[in-house]
């Protein structure tokens, strides 16, 4: 391969990286929340979505609830309050929410790193007549350790950037090595040439 091709070939492939990297497609939720923590109370599926994945201190994170009867039937406008607390220590309780249609979003902003204790509670349940909770743990990393995680979808554009630097890099001391091997070899035929 000339030193023409392989300029061409490294454009093409950095190329295709910035590319790649310009039209990614976030999520979206419907019905599911995939990769969620489920759990069962009573005749509910709670489940339990964040994002990043593993939330990062001193920065927004979206929280995602679904709530659905065992039968997989999205309820309607159903009373829940929800608790985050760490340490056993409160962090934040909201007033009554009515989820609409079985999904709710909100967003919150974790202070420090640690566990943290997201309690949702369904206000006086139709089928007992009790307040139901149900607890979901949450991990939060400090900002150094979220950047570096692969579950962190703010990790995939500096992982893409080190893998090409690291392709760039090796694509061109390879180029160099060869052509230093060429010049080396043109080097020693021209000194024989010389000499006889």
């Amino acid at each position: 391969m000339t030193g023409r091709h392989v300029f061409v070939l490294l454009i093409l492939l950095m190329g295709i990286c910035i590319v790649n990297t310009m039209f990614t497609f976030t999520q979206a939720y419907a019905d599911s929340l995939r990769n969620a923590l489920p759990q069962r109370i009573g005749n509910y599926n709670v489940e339990m979505k964040t994002d990043p994945t593993t939330p990062i201190s001193g920065q927004n994170a979206k929280i995602f609830l679904k709530i659905s009867s065992v039968n997989r039937d999205d309820l309607v406008d159903l009373p829940i309050i929800i608790n985050i607390s760490k340490d056993g220590v409160r962090q934040e309780t909201t007033h009554p929410i009515f989820v609409p249609y079985g999904h709710y979003t909100d967003e919150f902003n974790f202070k420090e790193p640690g566990i943290y204790a997201l309690d949702v509670t369904i206000l006086d349940d139709v089928y007992t007549g009790q307040n139901l909770t149900v607890t979901f743990p949450i991990t939060v990393v400090t900002p150094l350790l979220g950047y570096f995680s692969l579950s962190s979808s703010s990790s995939v554009p500096f992982i893409a950037t080190i893998v090409i630097i690291a392709s760039t890099s090796g694509v061109i001391l390879i180029y160099k090595r060869k052509r230093r091997a060429a010049k080396s070899i043109e080097h020693t035929r021209t000194a024989r040439e010389d000499r006889y």
